[in-house]
Formats: structure tokens, C-alpha cells, sequence
């Protein structure tokens, strides 16, 4: 693959929650999320598959070139094929 293809990968964020709705982003070049240990991870587009729990906190993310940030209830995150999904119960 070519580095050009790399550059062109991007991830989809979904953010949904029991209690009031979601929110969904497209073309997210980099994400940090708090971990419910306290932790941070930070993913990229071709990261491995993963099932972790998150805390409450900032969803930092890199969209357009400009960072940005938004808070998110503590829930479960998955990770497969550059889809980041965390269902929240707030």
C-alpha cells in the first residue's frame, strides 16, 4: 500500500447513547479517548481491532486539520475496520 493510501484513510466516529441520542464524525485523522482506568488511548486509521471501556471525559480528535474536542459519558468503545464506536448509558 502506498503511503498516499495511508494518507487518505480516515475514521468514523459514532457516539451513542441510551439516554439521549448520538453524534457521528467523518474524516477523523487521529482520536484520543480517556479509558475508565484513568489512561489514555490514542488511535490512528489501520489500528487494530479492540473492545475497551472508556471513562467520563474529553473526546479529543483531529478533523479538517483542527483539533477538537467534545465531552463523552463513560461507556464501551469498539475498534474494527477505522469505525470507533462508543455506546454511553447517560
Amino acid at each position: 500500500m502506498s503511503s498516499l493510501d495511508e494518507q487518505e484513510k480516515k475514521l468514523k466516529v459514532e457516539v451513542l447513547s441510551l439516554g439521549s441520542g448520538g453524534m457521528t464524525l467523518d474524516n477523523i485523522s487521529s482520536l484520543q479517548v480517556l479509558l475508565a482506568d484513568g489512561s489514555w488511548l490514542g488511535i490512528r486509521p489501520g489500528h487494530a481491532p479492540l473492545v475497551t471501556a472508556t471513562g467520563d471525559g474529553e473526546l479529543r480528535y483531529r478533523q479538517d486539520d483542527r483539533e477538537q474536542t467534545v465531552q463523552v459519558k463513560g461507556g464501551i468503545l469498539t475498534l474494527a475496520n477505522d469505525l470507533v464506536s462508543i455506546l454511553t448509558t447517560h
